[in-house]
Formats: structure tokens, C-alpha cells, sequence
């Protein structure tokens, strides 16, 4: 049985392992001590995050980092293999957008790689619209962004 779940701190190293296994999957290291130490404490870097449980372990995370007064990033959006093509990224995203509502957000940017083609047509049928670069991720070249 999947469900989504507001992260806690119990579930950090099962977060790390998860996204190790993702990046690893397209050839990607994962830096926790490095680019990605924002992970060492998702409570105070993310205003929102969640994970999708199945079977017990974390198979999906999603979180939402402020930008800015009025704008924020979708960040971590990670889907195990197994689990995509049967709308939890969806929901996922979901979630997340609607956290960013709440919170009073008006803007909603990411950045991603051209070679996740199903996760950029998601983008594309929740709304998302390509952008210039907002960032500098080297490793993106792909941005967008939602309004509310």
C-alpha cells in the first residue's frame, strides 16, 4: 500500500538512501556533504516535503524551498522506477503545488534535464511553462515556471 507522508526526521536516512539510488539510476552522485547538503536538515531548508512510502520505504519525495516573499522551488521530486506511470507523481506534485498555495506563493520555478522527458510532460500538463535560466545549476537545462 503507497502513501504519502509529511517528512520527519525518522525518515532521513531512508530519504538519503532513496535519492542515492535515484541519482545513481542515471548516472548521477548524490553530495550531501556538497551541492546538496540541503538535505542534512529538510526541516529548516524545505518549507514543505513529503515522501511516498510503499511497502515501508520512501519510493518517492517531493519538497518546496522559498525563493523569495512571493516566489519558491520545486525541488526532490524523485519517483521510484516501479511506481511511475501510475499518477503518484501527479499526486506528488500535487501536494506540493497546493502547499505553495497555501503558503502564499504566486510563483513556482524548477529546473530539470532534458532527458527526463516523462517528468517534463508531467510539468507541462500541470501548467508549467519553459523559462530562461534562473540558476546556476550547471546540470539543468530545462526551467520552468507556474503562476498562481
Amino acid at each position: 500500500m503507497e502513501q504519502i507522508v509529511v517528512y520527519s526526521d525518522h525518515l532521513k536516512r531512508d530519504v538519503f538512501n532513496f535519492t542515492e539510488e535515484c541519482f545513481l539510476e542515471v548516472g548521477k552522485v548524490f553530495e550531501p556533504q556538497g551541492r546538496h547538503s540541503f538535505y542534512n536538515d529538510i526541516e529548516t531548508n524545505f518549507d514543505c516535503f513529503w515522501c511516498l512510502m510503499s511497502d515501508g520505504k520512501v519510493s518517492g519525495t517531493v519538497g518546496i524551498r522559498k525563493e523569495d516573499d512571493s516566489s519558491a522551488e520545486l525541488k526532490a521530486m524523485y519517483l521510484s522506477r516501479n511506481l511511475r506511470g501510475k499518477g503518484y507523481g501527479y499526486k506528488l506534485l500535487d501536494i506540493a503545488m497546493n502547499c505553495a498555495k497555501e503558503r502564499g506563493y504566486k510563483r513556482i520555478v524548477l529546473d530539470s534535464m532534458s532527458r527526463y522527458e516523462a517528468a517534463l510532460r508531467l510539468y507541462e500538463k500541470y501548467g508549467f511553462k519553459c523559462i530562461e535560466r534562473y540558476n546556476d545549476n550547471m546540470m539543468a537545462d530545462v526551467f520552468m515556471e507556474y503562476f498562481f
